[in-house]
């Protein structure tokens, strides 16, 4: 990625370095359709945030992750099932 295609933090009042600066006279329908560009930026910048937390999702990408997850888990809880039926096996 560049600096020109993502923005940069900025101060309180600059837009970011991706935008141009609205103009002094700009009219009503210009600063209705930078509110909407906001908005649709805004959406889809929730939109990956949420895709990256939900487990669904996540699933569904890395499905080889998530199998091999789901059989160590299974594996750990037998091993602790037999180790904890020997034990009561011993004691008898």
């Amino acid at each position: 990625m560049t600096s020109t295609t993502t923005p940069q933090l900025s101060r309180q009042g600059e837009r970011p370095a991706g935008r141009p600066p609205i103009p002094a006279g700009a009219g009503i329908n210009t600063l209705k359709l930078d509110i909407e560009v906001t908005r649709d930026e805004l959406a889809s910048t929730l939109d990956d945030l949420f895709a990256t937390f939900n487990p669904r999702v996540q699933i569904r990408s890395h499905p080889t992750f998530f199998i091999g997850l789901f059989l160590a888990i299974a594996g750990g809880a037998a091993g602790i099932a037999v180790l904890l039926t020997r034990r009561r096996g011993r004691a008898r």
